[in-house]
C-alpha cells in the first residue's frame, strides 16, 4: 500500500540541510518534515470540509450567534479554489430532509464536472438510509458515513457495541448496493471511545464485512475535542490492522478546542508517511468549524514552516524559499503559495461580509455560548444519564461535559449550552431557547394550521401527536431548511420560526402530560 512513498523519498536531504550534520536528530526531523510536503501533494491534501465550515458558531456584529454560510456563488469558487491548489476531496453535507440544500449539492457537482474540474465529491452522511440515498441522488459517488460508538452513544441509543456495527455493516452494503465508488467509515470520535470499544467495533464490522463480501476504502480516525497523543492514535492503528479490516485510507479529523491541532496533524502525518499508510487530514475554512474546528490548509501548511523554523532559526530564508519552490507552480502558471494566499483572501471576505466573528479561543468570553446542536444535546445526554446512575452537583456536570467538552475547564462551561447555529441547529436548540424564555406549545388547532401551511417540510409525518419532541424537530429541521434557501437566517428570524409554535405560558393552554414523547 503507498508503494508511492518510499523510505527515500521520505529521508533525502533538503537544500536548506546542505552543510548542516546529518548525525543529529533534528537533521531527521527537518528531512521528514520537508519530505511531508511530497507525501501531502501526492495525496491531493486531503478533504477540504465545506461541511464543517458551515456549522462553524461564531457572534456576529450585532451580538447574535449563529452559524456560517455561503451562497451558491461562494461555494463554486472554494470549490474551484481546491480544485486549482490540487484539493483531492471536497466534502459537503447529505441533505436527506432539505430540498434546497439537496438541490444546491445536485447543482454544484454537475457544474464540476460539466466544467471538468479533477476534485472529487464525498457526502457526510450518518449510517441511515435515508441520508445515503439523499446522497446518491444528489450526484455524489463517495460518501463517509458516521456512526456513535462511545459509551454515551450506546447509552442513548440503547444500542451494544455489536449492534452500532451491525448497523454501520448494514449502510456500508446499502452504499455499496447503490453503487458507491468509495466508501469511509468512521466512529463518531475514536478518542471518546474506549480502547476496547473501538477493538469491538471494528472486530463485528469486519466480520459483518467480510460475510457480505464487501469492503471499505477509507477509515476515519476522528478527535472532536482534539485531545488525542500520538501514542493513543497509534493504539487505533494498530487495533485496525490487529483485526484484519483492510483499507486504503485513513482520514484524520481533529478540532483545536485546546490549540494543538496543527501539531497533532503534523504528527500524524509524519507517522502515517513513516508506515506508509495514506492519510488524509481533514480541514475547513480558515480553521473555522463547530466550536474551535478543524485547521485550514494554510494552517496546516504554515505549521510545518514553524516547526521547521524551529528546529533551524537561522535557516528561516532558506526553509521558506525551499517549500515554496517544493509546493511549486500550479498548472496556470501561478505559485501554489500565492494561490492559497488569494483563497485566504477570499475567505476572510465573506467573514466581513456576513458579520461573523469567531474568536479560535476555547477560553474566550463567548465559550458559555459555544456549541452546536449535536454536541450539545450529547453533553446533555451525558449529564442527565449521570443523574439517572446517582451523580449529582458537579460530578454529574463532570461527566457531561466529558462526553464533548472534555477539553474545557468545568468552571468555563458547565454545561454546554446551545445556540441556534442555522445549518447545525438541533432539537436541543430549540428546546434550550424555548425554555429560556418561558414558552410553551400553541393549541393544537393553531399547531395544525400552522404545519398546514408550510411549503417546506420534508419527511415530516404531519399525522402524528404534536407534542414538543416532535415541534422541536420540526423547528430545528425549518431552520436548517430556511439557512440554505436565504443563504443563512439570523436569530431572530429562527426565533420567530419558534414563535410560529411556541408561546409565553400565560398565552397558551395546557398540554395533558400524556401528549408528551420522551426524548
Amino acid at each position: 500500500m503507498n508503494a508511492g512513498h518510499s523510505a527515500e523519498q521520505r529521508t533525502s536531504a533538503p537544500p536548506f540541510l546542505a552543510g548542516e550534520n546529518p548525525a543529529q536528530e533534528r537533521y531527521h526531523e527537518a528531512s521528514e518534515l520537508f519530505a511531508l510536503l511530497d507525501y501531502l501533494k501526492a495525496l491531493g491534501f486531503g478533504v477540504f470540509s465545506i461541511r464543517e465550515s458551515l456549522q462553524a458558531v461564531g457572534e456576529r456584529i450585532d451580538g447574535t450567534l449563529q452559524g456560517f454560510h455561503l451562497s451558491a456563488d461562494e461555494a463554486r469558487q472554494c470549490i474551484a479554489y481546491m480544485d486549482s491548489l490540487g484539493v483531492g476531496v471536497v466534502e459537503l453535507p447529505a441533505y436527506p430532509a432539505n430540498r434546497y440544500g439537496q438541490a444546491l449539492n445536485h447543482t454544484l457537482l454537475a457544474e464540476a464536472r460539466a466544467a471538468g474540474l479533477a476534485i472529487e465529491f464525498a457526502a457526510h452522511a450518518r449510517c441511515v438510509e435515508g441520508d445515503i440515498r439523499a446522497a446518491w441522488e444528489a450526484g455524489f459517488r463517495r460518501v463517509h458515513l458516521y456512526i456513535g460508538t462511545s459509551k454515551i452513544k450506546q447509552a442513548t441509543a440503547r444500542k451494544t457495541i455489536e449492534q452500532i456495527a451491525a448497523t454501520a455493516a448494514r449502510s456500508i452494503v446499502f452504499a455499496r448496493g447503490l453503487g458507491f465508488s468509495s466508501v469511509r467509515i468512521s466512529t463518531e470520535d475514536a478518542f471518546r471511545t474506549t480502547l476496547d470499544d473501538y477493538e469491538a467495533f471494528y472486530t463485528h464490522l469486519a466480520g459483518a464485512l467480510d460475510a457480505a463480501g464487501v469492503q471499505v476504502e477509507g477509515i476515519g480516525i476522528p478527535d472532536t475535542v482534539g485531545l488525542s497523543t500520538l501514542r493513543e492514535l497509534g493504539d487505533r492503528i494498530a487495533v485496525l490492522r490487529r483485526v484484519g479490516l483492510p483499507f486504503q485510507f485513513l482520514e484524520c479529523h481533529i478540532h483545536n478546542d485546546i490549540g494543538n491541532a496543527d501539531r497533532t496533524y503534523v504528527d500524524t502525518l509524519m507517522l502515517c508517511m513513516r508506515l506508509g499508510i495514506t492519510m488524509l487530514p481533514d480541514f475547513s475554512i480558515l480553521g473555522i468549524g463547530e466550536r474551535n474546528g478543524t485547521i485550514g490548509l494554510s494552517s496546516l501548511l504554515e505549521s510545518i514552516y514553524r516547526r521547521l523554523i524551529v528546529l533551524y532559526p537561522r535557516k528561516m530564508p532558506q526553509i521558506r524559499q525551499a517549500m515554496r519552490e517544493k509546493l511549486g507552480t500550479l498548472p496556470s502558471g501561478e505559485l501554489f503559495v500565492n494561490r492559497y494566499r488569494d483563497m485566504d483572501a477570499f475567505f476572510y471576505r465573506i467573514m466581513a461580509r456576513t458579520g461573523f466573528v469567531f474568536d479560535r479561543s476555547p477560553f474566550s468570553a463567548n465559550t458559555e455560548f459555544d456549541g452546536s446542536g449535536v454536541h450539545a444535546d450529547t453533553t446533555m445526554r451525558a449529564f442527565l444519564l449521570a443523574q439517572s446512575e446517582g451523580m449529582d452537583g458537579q460530578d454529574a456536570v463532570d461527566q457531561g461535559n466529558s462526553a464533548y467538552a472534555g477539553a474545557l475547564p468545568p468552571y468555563d462551561m458547565p454545561l454546554r449550552t446551545p445556540v441556534l447555529a442555522c445549518f447545525g441547529c438541533g432539537k436541543s436548540n430549540v428546546r434550550y431557547w424555548r425554555e429560556r424564555s418561558g414558552l410553551a406549545l400553541r393549541p393544537e388547532p393553531e399547531l395544525r394550521a400552522h404545519v398546514n401551511d408550510l411549503d417546506d417540510l420534508e419527511d415530516f409525518d404531519a399525522s402524528q401527536p404534536l407534542t414538543e419532541s416532535a415541534i422541536d424537530e420540526l423547528i430545528a429541521q425549518l431552520i436548517r431548511c430556511y439557512s440554505i434557501k436565504q443563504n443563512g437566517i439570523s436569530h431572530q428570524d429562527a426565533m420567530e420560526l419558534v414563535g410560529m409554535f411556541y408561546a409565553p405560558i400565560d398565552e397558551t393552554v395546557p398540554v395533558a402530560a400524556s401528549a408528551a414523547w420522551p426524548d
